[in-house]
């Protein structure tokens, strides 16, 4: 919902009779104010201009945009753009925030064709006072979804839940529209009177969890928990969960992690006039889900989470932060946290082709510096571990952008087999490679899809895969 119009306070009817029976003439003045037709569609309403803007809300199942909700937007007679609790607090103080709010729902009833391919659910927010006087004016929303062509059964009414206090009035205006043939919506669970007993008698088709609610759950680990257990009982009431005013990526992940059906916010995509391409939709859940299956593994015990694919999938996405300018020790965080990762760290192209210096330093970042420093090598140079580094990054070079598993350069660790992982990419205008290095605790070598036993010896390729 629409952050303007959060949080009205506790609305009481308080209409007469006579005042209602004023009312039932509604619908024709919402039909010549704003009348059918083709095209964006603005209207004047006292001294506003009144038009939609449509947010869409996506399917996770589906990978694509499946409903937009529609807001309003108001710009005053200078021009200048209006907050929309302005223009109802307003409209209630001079007696028609009622009518107002009909005549919102008319014009997002006429504008959706314009984002709608025809099959698309329209999300539509009733003013709390709307809501519970609907029933005594059952036929105006019905000859409005009639006279906009809207199907019913594409139409969710979200209630906003803290504004209506009276449940007989709230139960009568949620069995009015679906007799209607709409869905119901529940907005903003997870603040003020949110309570599950209401959700078992209103048995809404939806529940939106307020942004609030998966802002706090990013940042606590106990509210994750109360998250997830949210979700789930959602689904336990029968209803679907849309997780909206998601504005970053750690949100977005946190609610496909939580279970949600659908998710609705500025990381997704913003208010606007227009549908959204498939084709952007499945490039952004590829992304994402690429950092989901990652963050899945975490969850794992250091046993379960021993794939080597995890972990190749784990640097490429390193990759990608680095390249798009996130710091070394931000864009290298989560493949930290991997289970049995050793070390991560950045090298120069220039050593790979170098002759062996005693004092080289072989990083350029470096997590752990007790656990890989620079060292007068003795013996034969080709045996060293700077040696079968210059190894490494060789073969990372030759074939850059894809990530190479190989046989570590400390061929084994005290708790199992070390691998080296490396990939490499262009860096502010030079190459390097990001290495990664990582217990492999499993009781074979690992092997190459559809090739032989990693060598004791040499530093094969076990596996490259393609970056995101």
């Amino acid at each position: 919902m629409n952050a303007a119009l959060r949080r009205f306070p506790v609305i009481t009817s308080s209409f007469a009779l006579d005042e209602r029976a004023g009312l039932d003439t509604s619908f024709e003045r919402i039909a010549k104010t704003v009348p059918t037709g083709a095209g964006w569609a603005r209207c004047e309403h006292r001294q506003f201009t009144l038009s939609s803007h449509f947010q869409p809300i996506f399917s996770v199942a589906d990978e694509r945009c499946v409903a937009y909700e529609a807001l309003l937007t108001a710009r005053g007679g200078n021009g200048q753009a209006s907050n929309p609790q302005t223009v109802f607090a307003l409209a209630e103080q001079e007696g028609d925030s009622l009518f107002l709010d009909w005549l919102c729902r008319g014009l997002h009833l006429r504008n959706f064709a314009n984002v709608d391919r025809g099959d698309a659910l329209l999300f539509i927010n009733a003013y709390p006072e709307a809501a519970i006087e609907d029933p005594h004016h059952p036929d105006v929303f019905r000859r409005l979804l009639e006279a906009y062509d809207v199907p019913a059964e594409r139409v969710v009414i979200e209630i906003l839940e803290t504004g209506v206090s009276d449940e007989t009035k709230l139960s009568d205006a949620v069995e009015l529209y679906r007799s209607l043939g709409c869905k119901i919506a529940i907005d903003d669970f997870g603040i003020g009177y949110s309570n599950f007993d209401r959700l078992w008698r209103l048995k809404p088709d939806f529940v939106k969890i307020d942004r609030s609610v998966n802002a706090s759950a990013v940042r606590d680990a106990h509210a994750r928990r109360v998250m997830i257990n949210t979700v789930n009982l959602i689904h336990e009431c029968g209803a679907k969960v849309v997780v909206e005013g998601i504005e970053s990526r750690d949100e977005a992940l946190l609610a496909l992690e939580s279970g949600a059906d659908f998710v609705q916010g500025y990381y997704f995509a913003r208010p606007g006039l227009a549908a959204v391409p498939a084709g952007l939709c499945g490039a952004m859940f590829k992304s994402l889900y690429a950092d989901y299956l990652v963050r899945q593994q975490w969850r794992l015990t250091a046993e379960n989470a021993n794939d080597l694919d995890v972990f190749s999938h784990a640097l490429n996405l390193c990759v990608r932060d680095l390249v798009n300018g996130m710091s070394f020790h931000r864009a290298t965080e989560k493949f930290r946290s991997l289970p049995t990762v050793l070390r991560v760290y950045l090298a120069t192209s220039e050593l790979a082709g170098r002759d062996a210096d005693e004092h080289e330093r072989v990083v350029v970042d470096l997590i752990d510096t007790r656990s890989f420093e620079s060292a007068r090598w003795s013996g034969d140079c080709t045996t060293s571990p700077l040696s079968a580094m210059r190894n490494v990054l060789n073969a990372a070079l030759a074939a850059p952008q894809q990530v190479h598993v190989f046989r570590a350069v400390e061929a084994t660790h005290a708790r199992g087999r070390a691998v080296t992982l490396s990939c490499a990419f262009e860096l502010e205008g030079r190459m390097v490679v990001l290495v990664g290095e990582v217990v492999d605790r499993r009781r074979h070598a690992p092997r190459a899809r559809g090739g032989s036993a990693l060598s004791d010896t040499g530093s094969h390729v076990v596996s490259t895969l393609p970056l995101y």
